[in-house]
């Protein structure tokens, strides 16, 4: 095994200047932003998402800051998702620095009666998915010697979610504590290639997802430290440090962003 090089530390560490960057979910929320912000610091994106009007609002913000990119109008659940992905990638920059597994479903069913459709769509989306999207790009990133992964992980799969207070969202807590499980086992198979694997895990953000509970999620910010509910630019500075070379020495790990709203060790 080769050793990993040791950053440069006389030059920009945070620089992701021409990195190829794939973002699921980029239709809107976390993920546009998380799209616009890689953009802004001179990355190539990659935008993917199911809706193709949202996608093209996203590659619109995207032209107008002047951004190489790409978009990718598929259900990441999709057979061919994965492969679409990384083509993309390939033609936009020919390689793939950076994918960021961000799309996924919410759920607040009762854990009582939630339905085996609904399990199963949970697992495809938010589980499955980007674990087969990993499974492609993983032999890109080997050969490159180079890659970093970032699933989208959650802070209340680390504790009960503030939602099973009023019986929902156990499966989604279920499903993200399985994901960043296997951020752990993907980052140590995969050390050795140089290819790095985080996650990062938001509290509630305050997004189109959470529209229809806006009011309820609002109800929880008075009990952040940092005084405000999260939203989609807090995740940015996050995102990019740990596709930089900045983090270059950090792999397996899964990073909270949410303003101290849980902590964890």
């Amino acid at each position: 095994m080769s050793r990993l090089p040791v950053p440069n530390i006389n030059g920009n560490l945070f620089d992701v200047t021409g990195k190829v960057v794939a973002i699921t979910g980029a239709g809107q929320g976390i993920g546009r932003t998380l799209a616009e912000g890689f953009a802004s610091a001179g990355a190539k994106v990659v935008a993917v998402d199911l809706n193709g009007d949202l996608l093209d609002e996203t590659k619109a913000i995207l032209d107008k800051a002047g951004a190489d990119s790409a978009t990718v109008t598929t259900d990441v659940a999709a057979e061919n998702a994965p492969d679409r992905i990384v083509e993309a990638c390939m033609d936009l920059g020919g390689r793939v620095d950076c994918l960021m597994n961000n799309a996924g479903i919410m759920s607040y069913t009762d854990p009582r009666t939630i339905a085996d459709e609904e399990l199963d769509r949970m697992i495809e989306i938010n589980f499955k998915a980007p674990i087969r999207i990993m499974r492609a790009v993983f032999p890109v990133m080997e050969q490159q010697r180079y890659g970093s992964v970032i699933n989208t992980g959650s802070s209340w799969s680390s504790r009960a979610s503030v939602f099973n207070q009023s019986g929902g969202g156990v499966d989604y807590c279920a499903v993200k504590a399985g994901l960043q499980s296997y951020t752990r086992g993907a980052a140590q198979a995969m050390a050795e290639h140089h290819v790095r694997v985080n996650a990062i895990a938001p509290g509630g953000v305050d997004t189109p997802m959470h529209a229809h509970h806006r009011d309820f999620l609002m109800e929880y910010e008075k009990y952040i430290p940092l005084g405000r509910m999260t939203v989609a630019e807090d995740l940015v500075g996050t995102s990019i440090y740990l596709a930089s070379d900045a983090s270059a020495y950090i792999t397996g790990q899964t990073i909270h962003v949410n303003g101290g709203m849980i902590m964890v060790d």
